[in-house]
């Protein structure tokens, strides 16, 4: 059986998604799977090479992180580009996907994850179960030690999904855990935001990029408040 690991996050080779593909490269290794090549869609998702890898492979791995609720413009690229292929190319292959967020909650990767789920139907790919992960956003950064067990959590997925050929349901209903926070936790986050502590990483990004000044920006609700 061919496979291959294909990268969706804009990041390329630098994002949380392409390090995630590195730890389910060991568990599909423990389980005796070798030789797994990663694709990585940035920055050209329609690169005929990158489809053509896809249609050639027998199982795909796809990771990719959470755009606004949904997928990033480049992964729905290349989905449309796949989807205008010969339906024999299609049929059968079999889709594992990995959804990475920088929200702690579930609840956010839901949509998608149905999303990907019908899309597997509709074009005849067989779906070997979708893993949903938030909280993640920054693991490319964080040394070995501090993403240990999350490490240690996606490589066992590999392990399952190379053994039992697909993820285990317990994988992918504890990944996706808590589906939302109770109101401890919101109390909690509250607090932190009240005193600066938990918008520390997003103000640093904003003032790297020239537009903390302009973080309470709501160019269209004047229009909305005319209509």
């Amino acid at each position: 059986m061919k496979r291959l690991l294909l990268n969706g996050s804009p990041r390329g080779k630098d994002g949380n998604s392409r390090r995630i593909l590195a730890w389910i490269a060991q568990g599909l290794e423990q389980s005796g799977i070798t030789g797994a090549p990663v694709v990585d869609l940035a920055p050209d998702p329609t690169r005929a090479a990158h489809v053509q890898a896809f249609l050639e492979a027998d199982e795909v791995v796809f990771a990719l992180p959470l755009y606004t609720d949904s997928m990033p413009g480049l992964v729905k690229a290349f989905l449309e580009a796949i989807a205008l292929a010969d339906r024999s190319c299609l049929q059968g292959k079999r889709m594992a996907f990995i959804i990475q967020s920088g929200f702690p909650e579930g609840i956010h990767t839901e949509a998608l994850g149905a999303y990907l789920a019908r899309m597997c139907q509709r074009l005849g790919f067989v779906h070997l179960g979708t893993l949903r992960k938030g909280g993640v956003e920054g693991i490319r950064m964080m040394p070995p030690k501090s993403v240990a067990k999350l490490q240690a959590r996606f490589v066992q997925a590999g392990r399952d999904l190379g053994a039992g050929g697909s993820f285990s349901p317990h994988m992918i209903r504890t990944m996706a855990e808590p589906r939302t926070f109770g109101w401890k936790a919101r109390g909690l986050i509250r607090l932190l935001g009240a005193i600066g502590l938990i918008n520390h990483y997003w103000n640093h990004m904003l003032k790297k990029h020239g537009a903390y000044a302009r973080r309470f920006d709501a160019p269209y609700l004047a229009k909305v408040k005319a209509s």
